[in-house]
């Protein structure tokens, strides 16, 4: 898998060289061995790249990363369009992984209603922990996976119940 991103007038490329036991990516050819990855908050992580750690913010829009470490802000550009972690529309009833994962825990349970943003269920791939979320107002018609199964890219997570035309659920 490779990555085009720019920042600061600068252009890069990152490939995935291994995934086990560690993370471990080129960029621009140069080796940097990536562990410890936690997800603190939706936008907030820690990571450890090559024996250092860092406390990282990122928010992204569109094709334009945002990510605040060591006291800078970098804008990063995305050149090859990437497939977000989740393959996630505002209207869509399904959410799905575009990466093979394990379920690390889920939050929400069938029948249960959620807004827009609630976390549904944590998910680890590639040793970084992701917390999916709902991505509209809706009620958790199915739950695919359990705690500890393993899925494939582009499976079904988590369903939720389809809202008519009228926009209220069927």
């Amino acid at each position: 898998m490779s990555i085009e991103l720019s920042t600061m007038g600068q252009s890069y490329e990152i490939d995935v060289l291994e995934r086990h036991p560690s993370l471990v990516c080129a960029i621009d050819k140069r080796s940097v061995i990536v562990t410890d990855i936690q997800l603190r908050s939706k936008d907030r992580s820690s990571i450890t790249i090559d024996g250092k750690p860092y406390e990282v913010w990122c928010a992204i829009d569109d094709n334009t990363a945002w990510i605040h470490i060591e006291g800078r802000v970098y804008s990063v550009e995305i050149h090859n369009r990437l497939e977000r972690l989740t393959l996630n529309k505002e209207d869509s009833d399904e959410v799905r992984s575009d990466m093979p994962g394990t379920v690390v825990e889920i939050h929400t349970s069938q029948g249960e209603t959620v807004a827009t943003g609630d976390p549904l269920m944590t998910i680890e791939s590639m040793k970084m922990q992701v917390i999916l979320s709902a991505p509209r107002n809706g009620t958790i018609d199915r739950i695919h996976y359990k705690t500890s199964n393993t899925f494939d890219k582009g499976a079904v997570l988590v369903s939720l119940a389809a809202v008519s035309h009228h926009g209220q659920e069927k």
